[in-house]
């Protein structure tokens, strides 16, 4: 990518999560190969680390689904296409994404989409609705998933279709690099001082990561003399109200005890150093880049069988059994998800880590930062390319 190009990156908030982290990596790896990076959001508590690595950040109501405000953002960000003389526009999610492809048209410039979810697809309007983030010049699909299903719910032709996998930072993730300290620390903030065995589901609170099934699986184990467990749910409390439920439904079965909610982890490399199981169990994820950094810190995983829960993780029957990062369970499957942790808790402490190796490798050859934003920058060059040709 040639140096001294200005590339606008769109995007709800700048929160922790996998879409606005991967948004401030690709911030970084424009700075530094001496191009100019702006970002647009509602803010978040990523927006400091933006700044640090030398990008820009603006404010706009990018959130909103609200059709006047989506008018009025692609003005603006047209507006700003002009007078900050932006090369391409980059879009992460369906709202502004509606008003990046308005401004990108308006202002004759590049237009690039980051599919990282699978949404639901309830009817036309809907399916419409969604469809914005096929209609880029290019859209990166964040696991071959993803791929399959824009080709088949948009016929998106492959040559419009790149796919970028999410990646962990090895520099954070790295199996040697956590000290005592630190170790300690989070000990101390997660109430989890090493007697028992700690399981950890990272991600936002809210109904799509199932955290509700972790919990009823906490239920059934208690029932089988197994519940003496720490289980963080580690994560940005998106619905309040989900939390107030998942909190009375362990209630009821009485693990409360074993329950954590500490927000969001600054240190989670920290966090998967004392975690004997990481869980991703969602419905609905694009490829789930916790499970990604669990499996780089050598934590054997238990995924759902939906969609990219087969690609973050090595699983029966897909390998052989000696050759696994972790176990695979059905979706919405408690009875399931109980067995496989019990399972896993039964396992020498060694056969545990030997599996967790093994993740450690699989995801060190696979899902690495460098390779995401070498490819991200190349997916730049090409609609450049492809606009010079026209």
């Amino acid at each position: 990518m040639p140096e001294g190009l200005t590339v606008l990156q769109v995007i709800p908030r700048m929160r922790a999560g996998g879409a606005e982290l991967g948004c401030l990596q690709i911030a970084e790896a424009l700075v530094k190969s001496g191009n100019r990076a702006i970002v647009v959001s509602e803010g978040g508590q990523l927006v400091d680390g933006l700044l640090a690595v030398g990008a820009e950040h603006i404010v706009l109501p990018v959130a909103s689904k609200n059709p006047v405000t989506l008018a009025l953002n692609a003005k603006r960000l047209a507006n700003m296409i002009r007078t900050e003389n932006v090369a391409i526009i980059h879009a992460r999610s369906r709202a502004p994404a509606w008003s990046a492809l308005a401004a990108a048209k308006a202002a004759k410039i590049p237009f690039v989409t980051t599919y990282h979810s699978e949404y639901s697809e309830r009817g036309r309007l809907k399916n419409f609705y969604n469809g914005v983030m096929a209609r880029s010049d290019i859209v990166i699909a964040v696991s071959d998933y993803m791929a399959h299903l824009i080709r088949t719910r948009y016929q998106t032709p492959e040559s419009r279709i790149a796919i970028i996998h999410r990646a962990f930072d090895p520099d954070k993730f790295d199996l040697g690099g956590v000290t005592a300290e630190r170790i300690a620390t989070v000990r101390r903030d997660l109430n989890a001082d090493g007697s028992k065995p700690v399981l950890l589901l990272a991600g936002r609170i809210t109904p799509r990561k199932a955290q509700n099934y972790l919990v009823e699986a906490l239920g059934l184990l208690k029932q089988r003399g197994l519940g003496d467990v720490v289980c963080v749910l580690a994560g940005e409390i998106e619905k309040p109200e989900f939390k107030d439920q998942l909190e009375a439904q362990a209630r009821k079965l009485g693990v409360n005890e074993m329950l954590r909610f500490p927000g969001h982890v600054k240190d989670m490399a920290a966090a998967y150093s004392i975690t004997d199981i990481s869980l991703n169990i969602s419905e609905q994820e694009g490829l789930p880049r916790v499970a990604i950094e669990a499996q780089a810190m050598g934590v054997p995983m238990i995924v759902s069988d939906t969609g990219p829960g087969r690609e973050v993780a090595l699983t029966e029957p897909d390998v052989a059994f000696d050759k696994a990062s972790g176990l695979r369970v059905p979706y919405a499957d408690a009875r399931a998800t109980a067995d496989a942790i019990a399972q896993m808790l039964s396992w020498p402490e060694a056969q545990r880590k030997a599996m967790g190796m093994r993740g450690a490798g699989h995801v060190r050859s696979r899902f690495t930062l460098e390779q995401l934003k070498r490819k991200t920058l190349a997916v730049y060059d090409t609609v450049l390319a492809r606009r010079r040709q026209r």
